[in-house]
């Protein structure tokens, strides 16, 4: 099996050399081949609303950078991990563009919630487990909160962590997470 780990490379801390010793440790131990993708401003440029992904070229961006491996490697994993640092209960602005860069895995059309809001339906028929591990130094309770809620508001297959900067994070963590890809909405 495949798992994907993004990360945003302008973020290279201490505690997050420590959380990707960590995840690849794990992984290998449950005999995952990983791909890691790092991400800077200049290696992705911002959507320009255009729907070509919908139109011109359904499922594929149609500007040609490092968002055209991300969404094949996304599709081909069977587990994506987003290394996140928590900015003021946000995700880095790199990662972020990320995630906005992922809508040619949606469809164009809109569906309504039972909570009223609406989202895109599902391209394909399953995609990869998403988890979402926060890091940061001193991370209050609200940024915790905030980037829960932001993640959980728009994905309802995801797994939201906080790094804990202890020698078994990882493994406890994981224990009760499938690493497997999911079926329907995301």
């Amino acid at each position: 099996m495949k798992a994907t780990i993004i990360t945003d490379k302008e973020y290279s801390s201490e505690t997050f050399q420590k959380l990707q010793v960590s995840i690849v440790t794990f992984l290998k131990t449950k005999g995952f081949e990983t791909e890691f993708i790092n991400i800077g401003r200049d290696d992705l440029t911002y959507c320009m609303g255009c729907f070509g992904c919908w139109i011109q070229k359904p499922g594929e961006c149609v500007m040609n950078d490092l968002m055209t491996k991300i969404n094949q490697e996304y599709m081909n994993s069977a587990t994506v991990i987003y290394l996140c640092p928590v900015i003021f209960g946000q995700f880095s602005a790199n990662i972020k563009n990320a995630i906005d860069r992922s809508l040619p895995n949606m469809l164009p059309f809109f569906e309504t919630r039972q909570d009223g809001s609406t989202m895109h339906p599902p391209r394909y028929i399953s995609y990869p487990k998403l988890i979402m591990i926060g890091y940061g130094d001193n991370l209050s309770e609200e940024d915790r909160q905030l980037f829960t809620d932001i993640n959980k508001k728009h994905r309802s297959h995801i797994e939201v962590l906080f790094y804990q900067n202890t020698e078994n994070y990882i493994r406890d963590a994981f224990s009760d997470i499938k690493l497997e890809k999911v079926g329907g909405h995301l």
